[in-house]
């Protein structure tokens, strides 16, 4: 297939997923979280074996194909990950990570899981490898017979998403934005045409 079509939101158009997340893929070409805060990893408020993940958006460049577009995740209240016994004798380095499954292109689960994922205790440890369709977030050092995690131990990796989009990515944008500064000042009349100018003239 070269040019997909019907294109994204055609009035009566069929549009299979994979289209609708190549177009997201579109506002935001890689893997990444969405604002400068999102998805934050630290400690627990009550230091033990589990680390808390904020709120926030990120989105996921799938990886089982060149043309699976971009999952867009959003996690509503902070999340307990948990991280496995240390072992008794080596560190090791884990990575806290957002997977995505899709069964329309391998396995049988669709679903979007925050999940930690445990490295191999060695006298010089390395960090795992994400599975498919994920990204990672943070790297945890896990001490020789530790019994918590502090945000000492925590590193935090995950980048912002890139975007062709000409505006700050880290920046407020509400549709009252929109239309109190339009350019051609008639107010609400012209918030799509505004909306549609700055997502094409970024494509």
């Amino acid at each position: 297939m070269t040019l997909r079509t019907p294109p994204s939101w055609l009035q009566a158009g069929s549009h299979p997923a994979e289209n609708d997340r190549l177009t997201a893929q579109g506002l935001w070409r890689t893997t990444g979280i969405l604002g400068a805060t999102d998805l934050q990893v630290t400690q627990n408020a009550t230091p033990g074996m589990t680390v808390y993940v904020t709120s926030g958006w990120a989105a996921i460049v799938g990886t089982n194909t060149t043309t699976q577009g971009a999952y867009v995740v959003y996690n509503d209240a902070t999340y307990t990950a948990t991280i496995s016994a240390a072992s008794a004798s080596n560190p090791r380095i884990d990575i806290v990570c957002i997977t995505v499954s899709d069964a329309y292109y391998t396995g049988s689960t669709n679903t979007a899981v925050i999940q930690v994922i445990a490295g191999t205790p060695a006298s010089s440890p390395v960090a795992p490898s994400a599975p498919a369709n994920s990204i990672i977030l943070a790297q945890v050092a896990v001490a020789a017979s530790a019994t918590q995690i502090l945000n000492a131990n925590i590193t935090y990796v995950a980048s912002q998403a890139t975007t062709p989009i000409g505006i700050s990515s880290t920046a407020t944008v509400s549709a009252v934005d929109f239309v109190t500064s339009t350019s051609n000042g008639t107010g609400v009349g012209s918030f799509n045409n505004d909306i549609m100018e700055l997502i094409m003239g970024a494509l």
